[in-house]
């Protein structure tokens, strides 16, 4: 996907989140879940992306445990478990398998997928499946994984305020990228980053996520090396980032991811980074919501890396 294309699809990610979480609205056949006691999610790629990332906000918002677990299936996965399956193209052989095991297991399974064999699966064993867009880009694709899980998932009771959420966070995203082209902090970044390397750092479930699509899309997409680090609790975990600067030839831009469902004690970490480094970047998420800062973190991130890549091609 070039870069223009790129920047095409996150100008349509406000849409695509509203217009899925609608279609997860109106599936039917949704599974008895009176004796769930436990949520698994499956799907590696991106699947184990999404799937992440609706853990991190079931922590905040969820009442029952609810766990990413990739491409595998645990051991205590019953009937008292509901199984979520994530693959795009509906033919990830991991995702597939893990499906499988769980239905074998008593398991209630739903199928968030665009079609392929985990479609048939779904048809097969009469259990409910979303279509999700196969041509949606990076920010986007995951909007059209995390959002109907979600919705699904309040549906089912076991999460909390996604619906109102859900909206609230369409149109803050669609307000930030009205306004992001003229961000200082984004087109300093911009400016600085080419010829280094980008260390990135967050804290919380959240941060880490955001931070991980920061790292992959910056490098794949803006071709700039990057690596993720956590915020540091003392010397030792600052040395690494210290060292890869210094072996650097323009040295390290470093990214500090912010937002509000941060653990508590993190002004030290902060302190340590400012101390050891000259060049820091900090982004902080928008929105109200742990769902809204997830995907306007990651949303910075595509957009960061387009303009990267313009940027080169230029």
């Amino acid at each position: 996907m070039s870069s223009d294309q790129l920047l095409d699809v996150v100008r349509h990610l406000p849409d695509q989140v509203r217009d899925i979480a609608v279609v997860a609205a109106d599936i039917g056949g949704l599974p008895d879940v009176s004796n769930v006691t436990q949520v698994v999610i499956f799907g590696v790629g991106g699947g184990r992306v999404a799937g992440d990332m609706v853990e991190a906000i079931s922590e905040i918002r969820g009442n029952v445990p609810i766990i990413a677990t990739g491409g595998h299936c645990p051991s205590w996965v019953s009937a008292s478990t509901l199984a979520i399956a994530i693959s795009r193209s509906g033919n990830t052989q991991a995702t597939i398998t893990a499906a499988r095991e769980a239905r074998a297991a008593g398991a209630q399974v739903i199928g968030l997928t665009s079609g392929g064999k985990l479609a048939e699966l779904c048809a097969e064993w009469e259990v409910a499946v979303v279509r999700i867009d196969t041509d949606s880009g990076p920010a986007a694709a995951l909007g059209v994984t995390i959002v109907p899980a979600l919705v699904l998932l309040e549906r089912l009771g076991f999460v909390t305020g996604m619906s109102q959420t859900i909206s609230s966070t369409a149109d803050q995203l669609e307000a930030r990228l009205q306004q992001v082209a003229d961000e200082e902090p984004i087109l300093r970044l911009v400016e600085v980053l080419p010829g280094r390397v980008a260390i990135i750092s967050a804290a919380g479930a959240i941060g880490k996520h955001a931070a991980r699509r920061w790292v992959q899309e910056i490098d794949r997409v803006g071709g700039v090396a990057s690596v993720r680090r956590r915020l540091p609790t003392g010397e030792v975990d600052v040395a690494t980032g210290v060292r890869l600067a210094e072996a650097t030839a323009e040295g390290a831009a470093l990214i500090l991811l912010r937002h509000d469902y941060e653990p508590e004690g993190l002004d030290g970490g902060v302190a340590l980074l400012h101390e050891h480094f000259d060049e820091i970047h900090t982004i902080i998420a928008r929105g109200d919501t742990p769902l809204a800062q997830l995907l306007d973190l990651v949303l910075m991130a595509d957009v960061v890396a387009a303009m990267l890549a313009n940027r080169a091609d230029t």
